[in-house]
């Protein structure tokens, strides 16, 4: 296959890949006229007096009765296996600049899509000029599987745009065939790119999410544990994997973490149903314990109906009881709900917190059984008590922590964790 050819099969690739999003935004516009998409138009450039032709154009009109766009997305396509360097990225600038007579116009949208990477001094002139980029992955099909990070942290905070486009990096968890970068900000398909450069609104999903409030969550678990036949203490893990709704799913544990895994903790896989439990450097039982009842809960709640894939990083761990607006951090804070109240069963808790709180001499004070704050003998009470639960569950002093100011038997006046 010669070089022109090799540039032509990208292309279609590139095309194919896009196809689907366009014409299921020019749907929502209302009429498929609005965008039309081409390869290899030529267009006047009166600089030249002659026609520039670009590999991909799309054109977006706002009223098909007005002949002219609105805006104009000009996609530059490389298929190299080395980096695309300056002299690439310069050429296609001068081709737009030619055509936009000197200067880009409000409505031109230039974008490079590549397979390879930038040198990072093509990068730096891609961000300063405004250049979207589009890295295209080898395998097939423009599908963005969600993920939290993207949702609930930001992609922005998820992602390093350098990272993909100089340093090739390919984060297996988020297991996308593309990523997209344009104006400052991630874009998860091309119909949101549309949207946004058109103005219009993003579409609502949080309400797509099934809620399940807190007091379903322990009847949930509590039908879980009594299948299980779950009695005391610490909750048998392998034993709930036995559990008729999870028997089919394959567990993998200590699994040595690629390069782009190490801050994960577990992940998984609903389309194979398979559950991933990573090694880390240090051992903590307890945090695995967590982790793999937040998959399991995932699995539980019926979450494979909004995600493909889900994973559990070590900073979420630190944000438990993160809950906002967003359809992901819904899905999130169920998921951790839930697998508290399987590994800390409330009945069990209050059970067992009577017994240590009654074998401690203690007392309750006014509204409150465990009064925490900075004075040493409330933060002295308060650990010796938290700390026996945790034992007893064979959790994190963070999840029992949790659990009792749940159920208001511990107030935490401290902004800290134990």
């Amino acid at each position: 296959m010669n070089t022109t050819e090799k540039g032509d099969k990208f292309e279609d690739k590139v095309l194919s890949l896009l196809m689907k999003d366009i014409k299921s935004f020019s749907l929502s516009m209302g009429h498929e006229s609005h965008i039309k998409v081409f390869k290899k138009k030529k267009y006047y450039s009166r600089f030249r007096k002659g026609d520039i032709e670009f590999d991909i154009a799309i054109e977006i009109y706002r009223d098909k009765n007005i002949p002219n766009y609105s805006s104009l997305i000009l996609i530059e396509c490389k298929d190299y296996k080395k980096a695309v360097g300056v002299d690439q990225i310069n050429k296609f600038l001068q081709d737009v600049r030619d055509l936009s007579e000197g200067s880009f116009t409000h409505g031109l949208k230039p974008i490079m899509a590549i397979s390879s990477r930038l040198a990072k001094s093509a990068y730096n002139i891609a961000l300063e000029r405004n250049v979207g980029l589009i890295k295209i992955n080898e395998s097939d099909g423009l599908k963005w599987i969600l993920n939290r990070s993207f949702e609930k942290y930001g992609i922005n905070q998820a992602l390093s745009s350098e990272g993909i486009f100089v340093d090739s990096d390919q984060p297996n968890y988020y297991n996308s065939s593309w990523f997209f970068y344009a104006h400052n900000r991630w874009f998860s398909s091309l119909k949101e790119y549309l949207k946004h450069i058109t103005g219009q609104k993003d579409e609502v999903t949080k309400s797509q999410v099934k809620y399940f409030s807190k007091d379903t969550l322990e009847d949930m678990a509590k039908d879980v544990l009594i299948k299980i036949a779950y009695l005391d203490g610490a909750v048998c893990l392998s034993e709930l994997l036995s559990y008729e709704v999870l028997n089919n799913v394959k567990l993998y544990q200590n699994v040595i973490p690629s390069v782009h895994e190490k801050s994960l903790l577990g992940r998984v896989d609903f389309k194979s149903n398979e559950i991933f439990m990573y090694k880390k450097e240090v051992d903590d039982k307890k945090r695995d314990r967590f982790t793999l009842a937040h998959e399991i809960s995932h699995i539980l709640l019926g979450h494979s109906q909004y995600l493909d894939k889900d994973s559990l990083e070590e900073s979420d761990l630190d944000n438990l009881e993160v809950l906002d607006n967003s359809m992901v951090a819904k899905l999130e804070f169920q998921a951790n709900y839930l697998a508290s109240c399987l590994l800390v069963p409330n009945d069990q808790l209050a059970k067992e917190f009577s017994k240590i709180y009654s074998n401690s001499g203690l007392k309750r004070r006014g509204v409150f059984w465990i009064y925490l704050d900075n004075q040493p003998e409330n933060k002295m009470i308060a650990n010796n008590i938290v700390s026996k639960l945790a034992r007893y569950f064979d959790v994190s002093k963070s999840v029992i922590r949790i659990r009792l100011i749940g159920f208001g038997l511990l107030h935490d006046e401290r902004s800290k964790l134990l």
